[in-house]
This record gives C-alpha cells, structure tokens and sequence, in this order.
C-alpha cells in the first residue's frame, strides 16, 4: 500500500485537460452558482474592489494636503513595499493556521492603518508612513486565499481562476471609477477610508464562509524557503516577473503615447480597452475546455501573448491603440489563467496559498522595474522602443518556457 503524500509533496492536477461540467452548463456559471463558492465569491468581489482605489487615493490625498508628489511617491512606495515583504509571510500564517483568524486579524488592522493615516495632521511624515506601510503590510490575503479554495473544489479550478482573471479585470476599471465617484461626492480621506472599511468587511465576511472555516490548515516544518522549495514553481515565477516587466513598461510607454498623440487624458481609455478586453478574454477561456495540455498550453500561450504585444509596436493612433489593447488583453487573460494553473500544480500542498500570493508579490515587483526600464526606455530612444522591449520581455518568457519545458513538466 503507497504511503500518502508528505505535505510538502507537490500535488498533480486530476487531468491535464478539461472535462465538461456536467448537463453542458457553462463552466463559469457553474462556478460562480456553486453553493460551496457562492458566499466567498461574494466577500471576495467586496473586499477586492477598492484594492486599486486605495494606491490611487493615497495620492490625490497626499496631493491634496499639498504635499507634493514627492510625499505622494514616498506614501505610496511605503505601502507598496509593505505589502511585497509582508504579503507571503501573511499567506504562510494562513496555510500554517487556517484562513479564519489571519483574515480576521488583517481585515481589523488594515482599515484601523488607512483611518489613522488619514487622522494624522498633514506634515506628521514618520506616523503616517507607518501607517500605510503597517496597511500595506496587513492587506487581507483575500486572492491567495480564495485561489486556495478553487484549488480544493472538485473540477472547477480552471473556472473559478478564469473568474479570477475577470475580476481582476473588472476591479482594474471599477476601482478607479469608484474612486472618481467618491470624490464627486466627498473627498480623497473618505475614500481611503471607505476603501479599508469595505476590504475589512469583505475579508471578515469571507472568513466567515463555511468553505474558508472548513479549509484544512497544512501544518509543516519551519522552512524558510517555504513555497519557494518548489523547484517548479520557482520556474513558473520567472515567466510570472517576465510578464510583470512588460507590464510595468506598459504602464510608463501608454501615457507616453497618448501625450505624444496630443490627448493625455486619452490614458484611461486604454487602460479601460485593456480590461475589457481581459473579460472577454477570461470568459471565453474559463467557459471553453482546454483539449491541450498545461504543458503544451503554456507554451503556445506565451507565443500568442507575444505576438499580441507586437500589435501596440504598429499602431498609428489612439483608435487603433485601444483596439490593440483589447486584442492584447483578450490573449491575456487565458496565459494568466494557465499560469496560476501550473502555480496550483506545482505548490507544495503546505504552502499554496503562499504560493499564489508569491506571484502577485513577483508582480508588483517585476511591475516597478519595468516601470524603471519603460522610463529610460521613453527618455532616451523614445516610446516605439518601449513597447519593442515589452514585446521582447515576453519573447524572453519564451524561451524560458522553450529550454525548461522538460524540468517543467517533471514538476507536475
């Protein structure tokens, strides 16, 4: 008799391709109607949806108080950097001791950190910054946590992270609205402020869901590599920074060309072509069955992503931008699904909620350099080049994908 698999064994998936949900029901409806999914679906929407209203109310406010941007870039960096040091410390805590008292615990803490920042009279430069970096620190590990949860149900992994992909879509474009809501209506503090409260009560109602109580914890052993032991997750996390750069020069080589077209304000627009372009994408992959292999997939994926992110290299106009965004977008979004996939497959089965949150922490990161080389890029050689180095980035995640397909596929 096979002696069963250690908790720091890497656990397959049940198929390499997908099989239909039964009664032909579309497979992100099936997800999203699942009675087991339904309540921390819900929480997660509300406690996800001002996750990109705070970064962005953090500088109108800071702006507002005129203390410059520099304070603003300073506020910001110190919550962002809080949350990439922090946030796959706070998921191991969560595999180690469940999901409940970790989402409790960060759910009370964040809001209480963006409500003191708010309080403390403009100039009190040292108690602010610690608070949006304890904030930043504290951020509820809702994402980690909920990908955890689709990894467990039983044949809608590959839906629920397709409804995963939309959401971060829909909170891309609806985060900033709401921001722009809130500052008709009140102002930047209140939005900080409502920003926190509606993540604590998203985090603490998702703690409270039967699904994120009943989820085992995975006591280990202390390995201060935790997550990252997994040699095959290790891989998937270069293709995941590869992506992340060319997004971070995206982020720099758009407002770029809309100012050098003569319509800055024109910004919003891309982005929001971008996201959609990113549902659609991510509803079409997650209703569909994949016939190919994760390891295939991957593969052809990246090729694809690729020769999408050649399309913003052509374009002549803003017009002709925005619809290459939403081709790009819609390739997106089915490379990111197969990403978290083989995250989900080659996570160590004590370690996967740090194992998803390792990708969003490499993300941010790999966002900010690209950010760096996107502006040098612009400031010397000019926004065409920009947008050749993302497209080469990815070509880079190409061959990576290319020379380590073999150690990839023994990883799951």
């Amino acid at each position: 008799m096979a002696n069963p698999p250690s908790s720091d064994t890497t656990i397959p998936g049940v198929s390499e391709t997908s099989p239909a949900p039964p009664s032909g029901e579309n497979r992100l409806v099936a997800a999203a109607r699942s009675r087991t999914m339904r309540a921390p679906l819900f929480w997660s929407v509300v406690g996800r949806f001002p996750y990109y209203l705070v970064g962005l109310a953090l500088v109108v406010f800071t702006t507002s108080k005129d203390a410059g941007y520099l304070s603003a870039g300073l506020f910001l960096g110190a919550y962002s950097l809080g949350t990439a040091l922090f946030a796959p410390l706070v998921a191991r805590r969560v595999d180690r001791y469940g999901q409940t008292s970790v989402l409790v615990i960060t759910g009370v803490v964040y809001p209480v950190s963006l409500i003191g920042f708010v309080t403390f009279e403009s100039g009190s430069l040292t108690p602010q910054l610690m608070c949006v970096a304890v904030a930043g620190a504290t951020v509820p590990p809702i994402s980690g946590c909920i990908r955890a949860l689709w990894r467990s149900t039983d044949g809608m992994e590959r839906a629920g992270i397709s409804l995963e992909t939309v959401l971060f879509n829909v909170f891309l474009i609806g985060g900033p609205l709401l921001l722009s809501v809130i500052l008709l209506l009140g102002s930047p503090g209140a939005a900080i402020v409502l920003g926190g409260l509606l993540a604590a009560a998203g985090s603490i109602g998702f703690a409270m869901t039967r699904a994120s109580r009943t989820q085992p914890a995975t006591p280990s052993e202390r390995d201060p590599l935790g997550a990252l032991r997994s040699a095959g997750l290790l891989l998937v996390l270069a293709l995941v920074a590869c992506t992340a750069v060319r997004t971070g020069i995206y982020n720099v080589a758009l407002p770029a060309f809309a100012d050098d077209h003569g319509s800055a304000g024109s910004v919003g627009l891309f982005y929001a072509a971008w996201g959609i372009g990113g549902i659609l994408g991510g509803l079409w992959y997650g209703s569909r069955n994949r016939r190919w292999s994760l390891k295939l997939a991957v593969r052809v994926g990246l090729l694809v992503v690729s020769a999408g992110a050649a399309l913003p290299v052509l374009v002549w106009d803003n017009w002709s931008m925005g619809l290459a965004l939403v081709v790009l977008g819609s390739f997106e979004a089915p490379m990111t699904v197969i990403l978290y996939e083989i995250i989900s497959r080659t996570a160590r089965q004590s370690h996967v909620t740090e194992a998803f949150t390792w990708s969003s922490t490499i993300s941010l990161g790999g966002s900010a350099l690209g950010a760096q080389i996107g502006g040098l890029l612009i400031t010397f050689p000019g926004t065409q080049m920009a947008f050749l180095c993302a497209c080469a980035v990815l070509l880079v995640a190409v061959a990576i994908a290319f020379a380590t397909r073999h150690r990839l596929a023994k990883a799951f």
